[in-house]
């Protein structure tokens, strides 16, 4: 049976070493039958909380595992897990800032693009003022 839940749990954590502080950690619940294939079906995932600090969030994962008959935390993912009457549930932690490192990319990407066209532009105007 251990090995069974064991399939569930392989991933890495989802949290930053680099994450960032405040209320910006959500709660998800995800839940596969045990006999489904974790790499082949996708979770049933339900959002427990949203907008908390990394401490309430990992309190309330914490909790909700416990409510269960069968619970554990899973160092290596970072996540506690139940199961119960055919069902493995999974809690995960994890933050807003990695949505947004993304978008902080792109917009600075655009910046330089932006940038380089201007400066083209600019040198375009230079040399055709240079002709007359």
């Amino acid at each position: 049976m251990a090995q069974s839940v064991d399939r569930f749990l392989r991933h890495r954590p989802r949290i930053s070493t680099h994450a960032p502080l405040g209320r910006v950690f959500s709660v998800t619940q995800q839940s596969w039958d045990l006999t489904d294939d974790p790499k082949k079906i996708p979770p049933m995932i339900e959002v427990i909380a949203t907008g908390r600090s990394a401490a309430e969030a990992a309190d309330l994962a914490r909790a909700a595992a416990v409510t269960f008959n069968r619970h554990g935390f899973h160092k290596p993912s970072g996540a506690w897990w139940a199961s119960e009457d055919g069902r493995f549930h999974r809690f995960v932690i994890g933050n807003r800032g990695q949505a947004s490192a993304t978008l902080v990319a792109g917009i600075g990407l655009a910046g330089v693009l932006a940038g380089a066209a201007g400066l083209a532009f600019a040198q375009q105007r230079t040399k055709g003022r240079k002709r007359s």
